[in-house]
């Protein structure tokens, strides 16, 4: 099954719902950088989420995190 990442309107992360900006749910690889963008450790080799919230607040976790997703009917 896959899912479509511009699809994700809510997920369930630490048992409570967050929306999500429709088109800004993404997979990224989790790293930390330093002031100049370099970075801070060695790789993790996690993955991570990142999206907008609809008031624009932004949100970075691990994607293990994650254990439910809701997807609009677009």
């Amino acid at each position: 099954m896959s899912i479509r990442a511009k699809q994700v309107s809510r997920v369930i992360i630490g048992g409570e719902w967050f929306s999500v900006e429709l088109g800004t749910f993404e997979v990224v690889e989790m790293a930390f950088t330093d002031d100049s963008g370099e970075m801070a450790h060695e790789p993790l080799d996690t993955h991570a989420y990142t999206f907008l919230t609809p008031n624009r607040d932004r949100y970075y976790g691990p994607l293990s995190a994650i254990t439910l997703i809701k997807l609009a009917d677009i």
